[in-house]
């Protein structure tokens, strides 16, 4: 099995230890200072993995609900598919965060971007749930983590000085604009295959 292939149907599976690994790296490196950038940044990136969690391992069904209630495609693997969903949650959300760690000051705007984006990630799920009114996976972690870790986050840097109302506001324009392109990556073959059989 090709290396790649091997990580798409499998990355889900670390998730668990990854998480608890983060836990307390973050607590070793960050107790003493932990409203740092670099701390809040390493905060979310581990977030991120207890709520993909949620999303991939347990309950897990996430790429199904999608495909079922958004897209009503009849197939539980498209336009939602295991290799969109490892690219997104892998390169799109881990790569983009953990380089903020590694540089908060250089990437600060990533960082707070990634806030940003996370905030609306949760927003949506709310959303979903209600919509629909059923459990759409991802929904817990959102409101017990993502809405308030993020909203937190913001509250702390306007608090600081260090974000103005206007920069927030900002903010959360690339939080939503951030998500065109993990949207495009599926809706765009959904619609392609739907234009081509009608």
């Amino acid at each position: 099995m090709p290396l790649l292939t091997f990580i798409a149907n499998n990355w889900q599976r670390a998730l668990p230890a990854l998480a608890i690994v983060g836990v307390i790296a973050w607590l070793v490196a960050f107790h003493a200072d932990p409203t740092s950038a670099r701390a809040l940044f390493a905060a979310l990136l581990v977030i991120y993995m207890v709520h993909q969690t949620e999303e991939h391992l347990w309950p897990g069904g996430f790429r199904q609900f999608t495909n079922a209630h958004l897209f009503k495609s009849g197939n539980p693997d498209w336009p939602v598919d295991i290799d969109g969903v490892a690219l997104v949650n892998i390169v799109y959300v881990w790569v983009p965060l953990a380089l903020a760690v590694i540089w908060p000051e250089e990437l600060r705007w990533i960082g707070l971007s990634w806030v940003a984006l996370t905030l609306v990630n949760g927003i949506i799920h709310v959303v979903t749930t209600l919509r629909f009114r059923v459990y759409n996976p991802g929904l817990v972690t959102s409101i017990v983590m993502f809405l308030p870790f993020t909203l937190y986050v913001l509250y702390h840097e306007v608090a600081t000085g260090a974000l103005s109302g206007i920069e927030v506001a900002a903010l959360l324009v690339a939080g939503v604009l951030l998500h065109i392109p993990v949207a495009a990556l599926f809706v765009v073959p959904y619609l392609h295959r739907r234009q081509a059989h009608a």
